[in-house]
């Protein structure tokens, strides 16, 4: 199945400046190319238009950039509805997390709504307007597409939710917001902490995976890359010192990628301005490779670059 590559360079859901570059980055280290030489066929429709902050008014303070986040959604959203309705697979590169609102929506829409998501993060993007302690919409994306929050950002393309909350899997988690851990256990979500992780290992999880992947046709995935550890994801828009390793990341991809129908993947919250050497872009081209069920790691790709 072709997969095909769209980048959503959005700054506006939060502070955290150089993440719009992103998509750019990723292709300067020659993601198509390199996921090409894994088997994963891409086409690269280039970039959603998103304006600069500099041109554009805050607007309201609990919902920062509203308006600009949403056309940039509804724009993606057509974009990707197209896409997965012609057979091929989604590769979204943001920009910040916002990017998922739209990336995903087209998604849902084109397999009409039979789909899952398992969402790597150390936060939970759970918060809305109302419990929101920043209003930077970049923390709000998940609960407004499980249908929660600002009408605005839930009825984004379609009306309504996107998905179901009973077909999320969070993996990840450590800093959480204690209005986002009231939504985790009001609403019976499924979220898989690191502390979970160092308390029961990973047959939890991979049971969480398997339960999802048997009741939905679809699994998206959406890689905020602050869920790994910095010391392997440096370029991350929110560098986290407690997040996964090397090890469990690749680990669930593999998982993910040999178990479960997956249709989309977005990676988000690149930040090449804090990276070391592309470091955290290869990984990245690594994981969505392995979401993939393909192969693409250093080894592989010196070998390729080795051959006789």
């Amino acid at each position: 199945m072709k997969s095909v590559l769209v980048g959503v360079p959005l700054d506006l859901g939060a502070k955290n400046l150089g993440v719009d570059v992103g998509p750019s980055a990723f292709r300067y280290c020659g993601i198509v190319e390199k996921l090409g030489g894994a088997d994963v066929e891409v086409e690269d429709l280039g970039n959603i238009v998103c304006k600069d902050r500099s041109g554009l008014r805050v607007g309201e303070r609990r919902l920062k950039y509203v308006d600009e986040i949403v056309r940039v959604s509804e724009e993606t959203a057509r974009v990707v509805d197209r896409v997965v309705r012609n057979g091929k697979r989604v590769i979204g590169l943001g920009g910040d997390n916002s990017a998922t609102l739209g990336l995903f929506s087209g998604v849902s829409a084109g397999v009409k709504g039979d789909v899952g998501v398992i969402y790597f993060d150390a936060h939970g993007d759970m918060n809305t307007d109302k419990t929101t302690l920043s209003g930077n919409i970049h923390g709000m994306q998940l609960a407004s597409l499980m249908g929660f929050g600002d009408k605005r950002l839930v009825n984004v393309y379609r009306k309504g939710k996107k998905f179901d909350k009973s077909n999320l899997v969070h993996i990840g988690g450590c800093d959480f917001d204690e209005a986002e851990m009231e939504m985790v256990r009001r609403e019976k979500l499924k979220a898989f902490f690191v502390s979970d992780l160092l308390a029961s290992g990973m047959s939890p999880v991979f049971k969480m995976i398997d339960e999802l992947s048997g009741k939905v046709e679809n699994i998206y995935v959406s890689l905020d890359l602050d869920s790994i550890d910095s010391v392997y994801a440096p370029g991350a828009g929110m560098p986290n010192r407690g997040g996964l390793t090397y090890r469990e990341i690749v680990a669930l991809a593999n998982y993910i990628g040999k178990n479960c129908n997956v249709v989309g993947v977005d990676v988000t919250e690149y930040n090449p301005f804090m990276d070391e050497e592309y470091k955290t872009a290869e990984l990245g081209i690594e994981l969505i490779a392995r979401f993939f069920g393909k192969n693409y790691s250093w080894y592989s790709n010196y070998m390729e670059n080795n051959r006789v």
